[in-house]
């Protein structure tokens, strides 16, 4: 299971059990006290958890490509590093955050400069 896919199920698990424990505690329980808290945590995992789990698993990829180029020894070992669809999606997300570029944009930019690079 990738990473991604973790995170995701690790959402899914909190919409189906955190959020509706939060918000019957809120509604019949909970002291006044504690309503900013019931009320920001199930707002915060609809809406805000993947403001933070994306730029987490962002810098995981790019950890994990970083890592592996360390260990590179041969050109051959660059070349099926840099086939690897986690390598591509590193440098994808790279490039559009360093430039404020949307994710196909991004995409399109990393052809060409292969298509370029391959002609010498």
């Amino acid at each position: 299971m990738t990473l991604a896919a973790r995170f995701a199920v690790l959402w899914v698990f909190g919409l189906l059990t955190l959020v509706p424990y939060s918000v019957y505690y809120l509604f019949y329980e909970a002291p006044r006290e504690q309503y900013a808290l019931f009320i920001t945590l199930p707002l915060f995992w609809i809406f805000g958890y993947w403001g933070v789990a994306g730029p987490l698993i962002a810098a995981v990829r790019v950890r994990r490509v970083f890592r592996a180029l360390e260990q590179v020894r041969t050109r051959e070992q660059l070349v099926g590093l840099w086939n690897r669809p986690e390598t591509r999606e590193a440098a994808v997300d790279a490039i559009a955050r360093e430039n404020r570029l949307p994710r196909f944009l991004a995409r399109r930019v990393l052809a060409l400069m292969e298509r370029k690079l391959s002609r010498r």
